[in-house]
């Protein structure tokens, strides 16, 4: 691949570890408290904007420019960052029409924040890790990003890993 075409040339280990250090305490929130998770839950099936902001920011105050969003089948946080890259951030999916409920939502949500607090926290805490794993999504290595992610998320309910252009 020309290194130009390489959409995800600029990813960097700061980069993933700013992301994973305004995720964490998110993820830590959803996995340790019930009624957060209910609240956030509802305001992904809602489809609230305003209020997926508000509840990440109760956790997350000092993340730049967080932008909240959800879709038909999960939801993302994406971050601001100088360019030459302007955006990035973490995204989470359920298979589509398998929840719908907010109880099951929290459920999962709560399972799955669960899963990834210790990617998160070896991303935020781990500089070694995060050069690895930066300088493998920058070579487009998914089964080196597959084989890192997975060392850390330790669920069969993970069904890929996949590297997105930037």
């Amino acid at each position: 691949m020309n290194p130009q075409s390489n959409p995800n040339r600029f990813v960097s280990a700061r980069v993933l570890r700013d992301v994973a250090k305004a995720m964490l305490p998110f993820y830590v929130a959803i996995a340790s408290s019930k009624v957060y998770a209910t609240r956030w839950s509802k305001a992904v099936v809602t489809v609230n904007g305003m209020e997926m902001m508000r509840l990440f920011r109760l956790t997350s105050p000092f993340a730049k420019n967080p932008l909240p969003g959800t879709f038909k089948s999960g939801y993302n946080v994406f971050f601001e960052f100088k360019g030459p890259i302007n955006i990035y951030g973490s995204e989470t999916s359920i298979p589509p029409g398998t929840l719908k409920l907010i109880p099951q939502e929290t459920k999962a949500h709560q399972a799955i924040a669960r899963a990834v607090i210790p990617l998160y926290k070896t991303l935020t805490f781990n500089t070694a890790f995060a050069q690895v794993l930066a300088k493998a999504i920058r070579r487009g290595d998914t089964q080196a990003v597959t084989f890192l992610v997975r060392g850390l998320v330790k669920t069969p309910q993970l069904r890929s890993v996949k590297i997105q252009g930037s």
